[in-house]
Order: structure tokens, then C-alpha cells, then sequence
């Protein structure tokens, strides 16, 4: 192989490595929007939930800890 087409390859496995790490950083930044989206709308069912049964609010730290306990959150 020539030098040329040496370089030709190398520069074409750059441009692969460069177009892979951009699909990764969106996908990157898709993920953490998705996230962000999730923990702003647990938190509106956790206020709407403390406003209409106040009284959950005691117990929420409670089952919380037990949740944390028994549950794997990344479980299927």
C-alpha cells in the first residue's frame, strides 16, 4: 500500500472516530435531558402526592429507606 493510500485510510478511520464520539455525546446529552425530564416529573407526583394525603409526608422518608432496601433500581 502506498503512502498515500496509507494516509487516505488513516484519515477516513479519524473521521470514524470523530463522527462515533459525536453520536455518542448526543446520545450522551439525550439520555441526561431524558433523566432530568423523569426527576422533574417524579418530584410533581411526589408534592401532588404530599398535598392530597399530607400525611404520607411522615412516612415518606420511611418507605423510602425500605424501597432502597429491597428494590434494585436497575433491575428489569
Amino acid at each position: 500500500m502506498t503512502e498515500a493510500g496509507v494516509d487516505e485510510r488513516f484519515h477516513l478511520l479519524e473521521r470514524e472516530i470523530r463522527l462515533a464520539g459525536e453520536a455518542i455525546d448526543a446520545l450522551s446529552r439525550d439520555y441526561r435531558a431524558a433523566i432530568d425530564t423523569l426527576r422533574l416529573e417524579v418530584e410533581v407526583l411526589r408534592r401532588c402526592v404530599m398535598r392530597l394525603q399530607p400525611e404520607l409526608a411522615e412516612q415518606f422518608d420511611t418507605m423510602r429507606a425500605e424501597l432502597i432496601q429491597h428494590v434494585d433500581p436497575e433491575a428489569p
